[in-house]
């Protein structure tokens, strides 16, 4: 027997009714109500840090370097998931019920998964690009602005297609449910006890139909495990790669040039590395919920708390994706160290040209104050003083 599994709703009633979204969450609504607090405060933060990681990429030339241009693209996309993502079930968190009825529902569920999706295809793009590098590095050139402008654009409009297609019917975006079976039931029909945190929205996990199901796996495969695989290869890559290089510069002619280029393209790899792992930290824990709760069945679901936190968490990378790169990129750094340092040395030169102007007009004071036609008229008024 076979089971629709959208079709079963709270109390009886249809995600077409607008009661079913103002419905208040069965669950610990003063957890729910901290974690509420704790989206909007990483909603603000990751505003804040994408914001200036983006007006740093628009305003510092040094910076627009090709592989810097896909974080910077990383920069935009946060920015999208900190005004359409986490506000919206911050919010709803915080007032224990789902705020923004159904279209809010689709929109924050979109947002969500655009983010989500976009972020690991520009990080795979940004360890390509490395890769490429550092395995070819006579034909470094061929890797330019413009081209790594087109392939993150590309690569947003990728993500853009897998999310859009549950608004054409494979899939939809809901509430995040999580169904338990009771303990009694018959052949025939089953007595489902079902928990919803109706704070936050997703793809539909629970609805048996091939559709949902195969769209599930897809996500999985293209969005998690793909990218996976290839952000630890290619890393892996420029590692063995930078390996060799080091080791030919210790047996051969050392260069300083060659030894800066091995440093740069060491640092580099860090950073991205550290930047990939952030990503990986943050979104490994939902993927794993994720895949239990769409694949294992109605035997076993995890834990509503434990899923709708993991999903939480993982929208909370739009602060440490931006945090851990400023913190690691040595040129970012650098090039702030810099600007300070010549916006510092422009203010001296325009104070020390303001005082020398001052002094200029001091000494011309002087200079007619002693001047023949100032001392006659002095020896005049002493003539009539007399």
């Amino acid at each position: 027997m076979s089971f629709n599994y959208s079709s079963i709703t709270d109390v009886g009633i249809s995600p077409d009714d607008p009661l079913f979204w103002r419905l208040p969450t069965p669950g610990d609504c003063k957890t729910i109500r901290i974690i509420g607090i704790f989206l909007c405060l990483a909603a603000y933060t990751g505003f804040i840090l994408n914001s200036s990681l983006l007006a740093s990429f628009i305003r510092y030339k040094a910076l627009r370097t090709p592989p810097n241009i896909f974080i910077m693209f990383m920069s935009g996309i946060g920015i999208f998931a900190c005004c359409a993502n986490l506000p919206l079930s911050g919010t709803s968190s915080i007032f224990c019920y789902w705020l923004y009825n159904r279209a809010g529902c689709q929109i924050e569920g979109f947002a969500a998964f655009l983010y989500g999706c976009s972020s690991c295809y520009l990080l795979c793009t940004v360890s390509l690009s490395r890769c490429y590098i550092v395995v070819r590095p006579f034909n470094a050139k061929d890797v330019t602005v413009m081209k790594c402008v087109v392939i993150a654009v590309a690569a947003i409009l990728i993500a853009v297609v897998i999310t859009i297609l549950p608004f054409v019917g494979w899939n939809e975006y809901t509430l995040e449910v999580s169904i338990f079976l009771s303990s009694n039931f018959s052949a025939e029909l089953f007595a489902l006890e079902h928990v919803v945190t109706r704070t936050s929205c997703c793809t539909n996990l629970y609805d048996r139909r091939s559709s949902y199901i195969s769209y599930n796996l897809f996500i999985f495969v293209v969005v998690y495990c793909l990218p996976l695989a290839i952000l630890v290869t290619t890393n892996s890559i420029i590692y063995v790669g930078l390996k060799r290089m080091r080791e030919k510069l210790a047996h051969g002619a050392k260069t300083e040039l060659s030894q800066k280029r091995i440093e740069m393209e060491r640092r580099i790899l860090k950073s991205i590395i550290i930047t990939v792992f952030g990503f990986v930290f943050s979104w490994t824990p939902y993927a794993v919920t994720f895949f239990i709760s769409a694949f294992s069945g109605n035997n076993y679901n995890p834990p509503l708390m434990a899923t709708f936190i993991c999903a939480c968490f993982a929208k909370t990378s739009v602060m440490w994706i931006p945090f851990l790169y400023m913190s690691t990129s040595t040129q970012f750094r650098l090039s702030l160290v810099d600007t300070a340092t010549f916006d510092k040395l422009s203010a001296t030169t325009t104070a020390a040209g303001e005082v020398s102007k001052a002094a200029s007009a001091a000494r011309q004071l002087e200079k007619k104050a002693v001047s023949p036609d100032n001392a006659s008229a002095d020896k005049d008024i002493a003539t009539i003083g007399k």
